[in-house]
């Protein structure tokens, strides 16, 4: 007896099942990229690309939270065991962010409704996420700290950015300043953490992934969750002060960090001949350039820095670039048999 042809539909399901098993936590990273960028093409004045970034986004978001429930759901092991991995826990964050992302992006007009529920949700998840991924490190003996442990600080800071946006009032001021400040020192340790193990045990051409991009991202929201603290609040006096002096301090980090990480990229491909072609990885570069372009607009209108605002703009024509370059990178990848 022949073997019996396998129905197309049986193949399809078969395939989706085994890519949802293969999601990996910081899937999310796209919509964060969509989201942010979205914001940087509004500051520039390029509204119809801004919304269609912005639809794209809450679209692909949709898509993964579903595909995600599908993994939690078929998928615990796998789940538990990425929870447990110092490598791959904090990618969970990215889906906080992307949640707040959105909800920064939808805080005005009639979709203030979803953009509030974005917010709980995305609040709700970190408040999980970040006693879990402190357990996590731990507990684990062979923890390696990299650019994904930025994540930690780019998830409960954009819950201030999405709060802030939502202008949701006094009640929450408090709240807000205090989870700004716990970020920027979170953003201080793990700096020193990651420097640490890269002065002493170096880091490998091949791991030496765009995920790095993540530590100048954590400090430009840092930057603009501090700005958006002072717009939301009437902050005056010594903590006005403290809040414009850290967030410039942190800004000028940030700055900083983008030439080294360049330099990164050409000693990468360029030195070592590591192949130049997609990984999703790219989506945590992108976010990082998003991120930078509307802090700094942000923290130019709010302290009168021209200097600021100047960057900004010439950092979201950048960022469009670096968002276009990476979606048809992603769309060639896949397109191949």
């Amino acid at each position: 007896m022949g073997h019996q042809a396998v129905p197309a539909q049986d193949t399809r399901r078969t395939r989706a099942r085994e890519a949802v098993g293969r999601l990996p936590p910081g899937c999310f990273a796209s919509v964060m990229a969509a989201g942010i960028v979205s914001r940087a093409a509004g500051t520039v004045g390029a509204h119809t690309v801004a919304h269609v970034l912005l639809g794209l986004g809450v679209a692909v978001y949709a898509g993964l939270v579903v595909a995600t429930g599908w993994r939690i759901a078929a998928y615990r092991g796998r789940v538990a065991q990425d929870a447990a991995d110092p490598a791959r826990a904090f990618g969970f964050f990215t889906f906080v962010a992307a949640s707040d992302v959105l909800a920064a992006d939808l805080a005005a007009g009639r979709w203030r409704p979803l953009a509030v529920a974005l917010l709980t949700g995305g609040a709700l998840c970190c408040a999980v996420l970040v006693p879990r991924a402190v357990v996590t490190v731990a507990r684990s003996r062979s923890a390696r700290p990299d650019g994904s442990w930025f994540l930690l600080v780019v998830g409960p800071q954009s819950v201030v950015v999405a709060g802030t946006a939502l202008r949701t009032g006094p009640t929450t001021a408090v709240a807000e300043i205090c989870c700004w400040a716990a970020g920027v020192l979170a953003y201080v340790s793990i700096t020193s953490l990651v420097w640490t193990r890269l002065r002493r045990h170096g880091v490998a051409p091949a791991d030496l992934t765009p995920v790095y991009w993540i530590a100048m991202g954590a400090g430009a929201i840092s930057v603009l969750a501090g700005t958006g603290v002072l717009l939301s609040a009437p902050w005056d006096g010594p903590v006005r002060t403290a809040i414009v002096v850290v967030s410039t301090v942190v800004a000028v980090w940030a700055t900083a960090l983008i030439p080294v990480l360049l330099g990164a990229g050409v000693w990468r491909h360029f030195r070592h001949r590591v192949p130049l072609r997609y990984e999703p990885s790219w989506w945590s570069a992108v976010f990082p350039i998003g991120m930078y372009a509307v802090a700094t607009h942000q923290a130019g209108w709010v302290t009168g820095a021209g200097l600021w605002g100047t960057a900004g703009h010439v950092v979201a024509w950048a960022a469009l670039v670096a968002w276009t370059l990476a979606g048809a990178a992603m769309v060639v990848e896949r397109s191949r048999p």
